[in-house]
């Protein structure tokens, strides 16, 4: 294919709106978490719990040197990965919130969805990144005079982290 010169920039998906995070206590499959999980009773979204810098999933790979006898230049070779995801969400006695279901403790799985509307229902076929965690210590965020008070929650993420897969009905 010939080189063609870019004159607007690629279409994308705004994450204002588009993003769903769920706290579902119990998923049979992480590979293939079902409607029923992800809809099920005790399964809430927590996803306005979450203050702006409250989703902090992040993700690394590291690089390991791949030293080669007589070759002047070292090569790379990609490693492990190491996950780390870190919460603060706002302080609340609502049964459905953050504050009330992520204790210290509890096992479970996030299940985030991007790209799709909040108000839009779980569905069979739609992506989602399955995150098993064990929840840290839930630490009072700071006092600045204003806004709303926080919690701040470490978690170890104990299953393997993949990409996104489809919910299965």
């Amino acid at each position: 294919m010939a080189d063609v010169a870019e004159t607007t920039p690629v279409s994308a998906v705004d994450q204002s709106g588009n993003t769903t995070i769920w706290w579902v206590p119990s998923i049979a499959d992480a590979a293939a978490p079902k409607v029923s999980e992800i809809g099920a009773t005790g399964a809430k979204r927590v996803t306005y719990s979450f203050t702006p810098d409250g989703w902090g999933m992040t993700e690394a790979q590291e690089k390991v040197a791949d030293d080669r006898l007589t070759l002047s230049q070292t090569l790379e070779a990609l490693g492990k990965s190491t996950a780390s995801l870190t919460l603060k969400y706002v302080d609340s006695t609502d049964a459905a919130s953050a504050a009330v279901l992520l204790t210290e403790g509890t096992i479970g799985y996030f299940v985030e969805r991007r790209g799709v509307a909040n108000s839009t229902l779980v569905a069979a076929g739609q992506k989602v990144r399955v995150i098993k965690v064990q929840l840290g210590k839930q630490i009072p965020g700071p006092v600045d005079g204003t806004g709303k008070f926080t919690i701040m929650q470490e978690t170890a993420i104990t299953g393997v982290l993949g990409g996104a897969v489809a919910v299965a009905a």
